[in-house]
């Protein structure tokens, strides 16, 4: 689950990082708090969008288990764990 939300994360911050490069590239100071003021908004919606992708993109490419689910047990003191039957 880490891994995942960190994944999602990750996306979240392509922009950030990409629009960090642009102003490292245009000799503009990154690490000022008036070189992003204005894009902090439209940065966020472009992180949103590629998370909603991702997920949505997952979503659809993602293994389907079809038949009965047997959930997890205990069985002679050891859990067994569920699986598809």
């Amino acid at each position: 689950m880490t891994r995942a939300l960190l994944g999602e994360f990750l996306f979240f911050l392509v922009p950030f990082i990409v629009f960090f490069i642009y102003l490292a590239i245009r000799q503009r100071n990154p690490l000022t708090f008036a070189a992003w003021e204005k894009s902090i908004p439209i940065l966020v919606l472009i992180g949103a969008a590629f998370v909603a992708i991702s997920l949505t993109y997952t979503g659809f490419r993602a293994d389907r288990a079809t038949g009965e689910y047997v959930p997890p047990r205990v069985e002679d003191g050891r859990v067994v764990p569920g699986y598809f039957r």
